[in-house]
């Protein structure tokens, strides 16, 4: 894709914590920075350690109304020259919404919430039909509540999904590379979770499906790595405790090596309650991974059931176990599944395609 405008981009987030939002965020950023856009990253809140973003601006937004950021907005789009401004999520499309406006500068605005009450209509939501002139959703499943329960026109709502990097297939010099790092045991099969350890993920799910397999399966093992609040993880912990998993789950907290834990592992399983998109199961493809996950939000325009995992039922314990049962029985399911996953990663869900399908919003002249 070109850049046919002289494109100053203002993007904006208003948190940074880890998760698809916060990937998807960077990779947009750096991703435009690497077709020679000039981009000006923005968080409205002061993020934590990890996150490395050149040339990132904080500005806090204090709670309650805060005319103030408004102002500040305002500012930094006149002294940067901003000539598109991209928010992501609804206070951020709000604040940076009501400064653009001021400066007769355009707003896309993308959404990426899992919560379905985030797309009732409400004061906000109304606020933004004005204020934004182009909307994005991150799946098909999100446009549809758009465009239905927000009521956005449907002439200015799009699709971008998420893309990450997709490189070589892993080989098994590769991957037990990885397990050997990892300390997996050699004949261990491995099954891997990354998400915060909030109920929406389905943690609780596939603790109880493992309880229904272990005596058959002593070789499986479920690892899940996210951050979570004290009360979650106590949630998860007394779960584990009570169906006796103590030595058949280990919760591995927040990690920096996902891509390690990707490539080690046989089988990725995530049951989401809710979804919007699903960027973890384009980075399972990415590293040849059957999965098992739900039927549900974007999810289910990522995994092709049975092609590339198995697409169950949410909160549905029985058809988890059921789909782990057939990977764990065979080898050359899980081969074939990753390989198919792999393949679809790569061909549609490239931080590439994402980038394009950006800019082509973007040097949209009609708005």
């Amino acid at each position: 894709m070109t850049v046919t405008t002289q494109l100053r981009v203002l993007e904006v987030v208003q948190s940074l914590e880890k998760g698809g939002r916060t990937t998807r965020f960077t990779d947009t950023v750096s991703g435009l920075r690497d077709k020679s856009v000039f981009v000006l990253p923005l968080c409205l809140s002061a993020p934590v350690d990890w996150v490395g973003i050149d040339q990132l601006t904080i500005i806090e937004r204090k709670k309650g109304i805060n005319w103030q950021l408004i102002f500040n907005l305002r500012n930094l789009i006149k002294a940067n020259k901003i000539n598109l401004v991209h928010a992501h999520c609804e206070s951020s499309q709000l604040y940076a919404g009501l400064a653009a406006f001021t400066c007769n500068v355009k707003v896309i605005g993308t959404f990426h919430r899992s919560d379905l009450s985030r797309y009732q209509p409400n004061l906000v939501n109304k606020l933004l039909r004005f204020f934004v002139n182009q909307y994005v959703a991150v799946s098909h499943d999100r446009l549809s509540l758009l465009t239905e329960h927000l009521n956005f026109p449907k002439a200015h709502c799009h699709v971008v999904h998420g893309g990450t990097i997709v490189e070589s297939a892993p080989t098994k010099d590769q991957i037990d590379q990885a397990r050997k790092m990892l300390s997996i045991p050699e004949k261990q099969i491995t099954l891997l979770s990354l998400g915060h350890l909030g109920h929406i993920k389905g943690h609780q799910d596939t603790i109880t499906a493992l309880a229904t397999l272990i005596d058959n399966n002593p070789e499986v093992h479920l690892y899940i790595a996210g951050a979570g609040s004290t009360v979650e993880k106590q949630k998860i912990e007394q779960q584990i405790t009570h169906l006796n998993l103590k030595n058949k789950v280990t919760l591995l907290e927040q990690i920096s090596n996902a891509k390690a834990w990707l490539q080690a592992c046989d089988i990725f399983v995530q049951p989401s309650i809710e979804e919007a998109f699903g960027l973890v199961f384009i980075e399972a493809g990415a590293q040849a991974k059957p999965v098992v996950a739900t039927n549900v939000g974007g999810i289910k325009e990522i995994i092709i059931d049975k092609e590339t995992g198995y697409l169950v039922t949410p909160e549905s314990p029985n058809e988890i176990a059921k789909a782990l049962q057939a990977l764990i029985d065979s080898p050359e399911q899980r081969t074939l599944m990753g390989a198919n996953a792999y393949r679809r990663v790569k061909k549609h869900f490239s931080i590439e395609a994402m980038i394009d399908s950006y800019l082509t919003i973007f040097n949209n002249k009609s708005f």
